[in-house]
């Protein structure tokens, strides 16, 4: 039973009780039944109107999906031929100092196009000359190792060789030097 019909109910059930309008207490219980045969209205009005937009925002949805699925269709199909994949390099511009982002093939044709400034400049990718460096220096020299000494604190440089055969005496005081070697 919805709420229009409860109150028509009970203002039926008012009449039919014959509830004096000349009392206080009549008064009362008549001007309650109207206020609720007025609210129940209300409400039923209320909810016509919300299923209404429920139903209107139900069709907005859908005309919505519809367009991003239009909309992202066309993306994917531009994102097919799209190298955005290929690693980017940041680069500051020469001339206003703004970030570039430059992408394989700018190296390769070895120029770059700042949009901040509209100038062009060149590019190249720079050898790691400290990299380089350390590996040589790491291929030239044998691996040293320093020991300390528990009698007389002395250290004592020590190469892979020694080291290995656990035969190594102190440079200070002449003890020898007690050795315990993990290979990792």
């Amino acid at each position: 039973m919805e709420l229009t019909e409860k109150a028509a109910y009970l203002k039926g059930l008012i009449e039919g009780l014959g509830v004096d309008d000349s009392t206080k207490e009549g008064k009362i219980i008549r001007a309650m039944s109207e206020l609720l045969g007025e609210m129940a209205a209300s409400i039923h009005e209320i909810d016509d109107d919300l299923s209404q937009v429920y139903d209107d925002v139900d069709a907005l949805c859908n005309e919505v999906e519809d367009l991003e699925a239009d909309l992202y269709e066309d993306e994917d199909e531009d994102d097919e031929d799209d190298d955005s994949t290929d690693p980017c390099y940041e680069v500051d511009c020469p001339h206003c100092g703004e970030t570039v982002y430059v992408t394989e093939e700018d190296l390769e044709e070895g120029e770059a196009f700042c949009t901040s400034c509209g100038k062009s400049f060149e590019i190249a990718l720079a050898p790691d000359d400290e990299d380089e460096e350390e590996a040589e220096e790491a291929d030239e020299e044998p691996a040293r190792y320093e020991v300390t000494c528990p009698s007389c604190g002395a250290v004592t440089v020590l190469d892979e060789d020694t080291l290995m055969e656990g035969k190594a005496f102190c440079s200070g005081c002449g003890q020898p030097l007690e050795l315990e070697v993990t290979e990792e």
